[in-house]
């Protein structure tokens, strides 16, 4: 895809996702809804690959944007130190090895996996992506990730096919790069795109991406609802530098 064909569609998805919000009538608690019942009991950690937001600019400008609509989050904003760009997510962690289910990895396991994505990532030129401006799914705030390159895409596809089969289901859904900024819980949508409407005009922030993660992500249960972000513990299994 040439770099006009990748800027228009970049801008093409994103914008249809700030229209379906806007017609909706509710917000998603989706934290709620996954610990709710028997399904709270399959919240294994995540196993995911990411891009970490280390640059100064860039994330005083998000925090910015959280502190301005901290008001319309349900949950505490996601911290500084978790802000990041998701590139795969390869499934759980199973801490019950005797429960065999789809995507759940065993930790002694995600070393190897680590090891088949390394030269790929390695060999990969580090590139340049916009953070901004503000945007909303359901059930989160988020910033736009602008991928005119496309190299943000080549890099995610060149890592799915590196992965063994297990690690890259089919998609059930487009990839839509982000970074998730706070939690809307349930509530009406119309007085949030009215808070919003202002950032959408933003301009992109630049990032320069170096490095990529294998990390493994979990929520602590025993927090407090509203403090859930904040009470994620992080685990680095690999880190990788792009080329320079």
């Amino acid at each position: 895809m040439s770099n006009i064909g990748a800027q228009a569609a970049n801008a093409n998805s994103y914008l249809a996702i700030w229209e379906r919000f806007c017609h909706l009538r509710w917000t998603e608690d989706s934290l709620a809804e996954e610990r709710r019942g028997w399904r709270r009991w399959l919240q294994f950690p995540i196993v995911a690959f990411l891009i970490p937001l280390d640059d100064p600019a860039v994330r005083k400008q998000l925090q910015g944007w959280q502190q301005a609509l901290a008001s319309w989050l349900a949950y505490a904003p996601q911290p500084a130190q978790h802000l990041h760009i998701t590139l795969h997510i390869v499934g759980r962690v199973n801490p019950l090895p005797w429960l065999p289910l789809p995507r759940i990895w065993r930790r002694r396991d995600l070393d190897r996996l680590a090891e088949r994505a390394r030269s790929l990532v390695q060999a990969t030129d580090a590139f340049e992506v916009g953070i901004g401006p503000l945007n909303a799914f359901p059930n989160v705030l988020f910033a736009e990730v602008q991928d005119d390159t496309g190299c943000l895409r080549a890099l995610r596809t060149g890592l799915r096919r590196a992965l063994p089969s297990r690690a890259r289901p089919s998609r059930r859904w487009p990839f839509v790069p982000h970074v998730t900024l706070g939690y809307w819980g349930r509530q009406p949508v119309a007085p949030l795109v009215a808070a919003l409407t202002p950032f959408r005009q933003a301009a992109p922030l630049p990032l320069r991406v170096e490095r990529v993660r294998l990390t493994i992500y979990a929520l602590d249960e025993k927090a407090h609802r509203a403090e859930l972000l904040h009470a994620t513990h992080e685990e680095i299994i690999a880190e990788y530098a792009l080329k320079l």
